[in-house]
């Protein structure tokens, strides 16, 4: 083969021979996961009590106008003497259990003994995991007196609603406000002594259950804090507040 077609022949080869595969770039690295943040510092305020970063939506959220059974049974529950009912005997031994339930339940009267009584209910997310609490108002010469009627806050259990709180001094109206404590929304409503005003006052979760706080007379004097009305007792007969009691199923 002559010098000449052994050169082209090389050429031909080293145009179709493919090129070197070029190495890929390395995958860009993640950035380090922060460190985890503990809910209760040692030193400041828990982190929970952060207001949201809007208020509750509206001025107003109406009551429910339909009967909630889960809510009766556990209003019942909570008003009304359980299936120990009897005072206990005088020979009773106060060490028995049968005997600690009658002291208890007995100063509660039976749910027929009581007047009518009627509710008003509404469902809000109070401790913001996604689920709605049950706040209830139930009126009634029963359940109302000169400061007020009985208010009540459940929420959601394995077995039914569970009670969170009770305050027989509830004043129309209820708001719910933007400021947190332990993670749960504070609650409003006007303070009553005999059927006078008397200021505001803020219901704060303390992690069991809600503690009443006055306000500062000068917060009161102009409203208080803003939020939302959940509940309100509106100047309506008896018979078309809310929804009826009744004292069974």
């Amino acid at each position: 083969m002559s010098p000449l077609r052994l050169f082209g022949v090389l050429l031909l080869i080293g145009c179709c021979r493919p090129a070197p595969a070029q190495p890929l770039p390395p995958p860009p690295l993640a950035p380090p996961a922060p460190p985890p943040r503990s809910l209760l510092g040692p030193d400041g305020p828990d982190p929970r009590d952060v207001p949201p970063p809007l208020a509750p939506p509206g001025p107003v959220i109406p009551p429910i106008g339909r009967s909630d059974p889960r809510l009766e049974a556990a209003l019942r529950a909570r008003l009304f003497a359980g299936p120990v009912a009897a005072p206990p005997a005088a020979a009773g031994d106060p060490d028995q259990t049968e005997w600690e339930q009658a002291r208890a339940t007995a100063q509660r009267p039976m749910c027929a003994d009581v007047g009518p009584l009627r509710y008003l209910h509404n469902r809000i997310d109070l401790d913001g995991d996604g689920r709605l609490e049950t706040v209830a108002v139930v009126v009634g010469s029963y359940a109302c007196g000169s400061g007020g009627c009985s208010l009540l806050v459940f929420r959601d259990g394995s077995g039914g609603l569970e009670l969170v709180a009770e305050n027989g001094l509830f004043q129309s109206p209820l708001k719910v406000i933007s400021n947190r404590h332990r993670g749960w929304l504070d609650l409003t409503m006007p303070a009553s002594l005999h059927g006078a005003p008397d200021g505001l006052l803020e219901l704060r979760f303390d992690g069991r259950t809600y503690r009443p706080v006055p306000l500062p007379e000068a917060e009161a004097a102009a409203g208080g804090p803003p939020g939302t009305v959940v509940l309100e007792l509106l100047p309506l007969p008896f018979e078309r507040l809310g929804r009826p009691l009744p004292c069974g199923p």
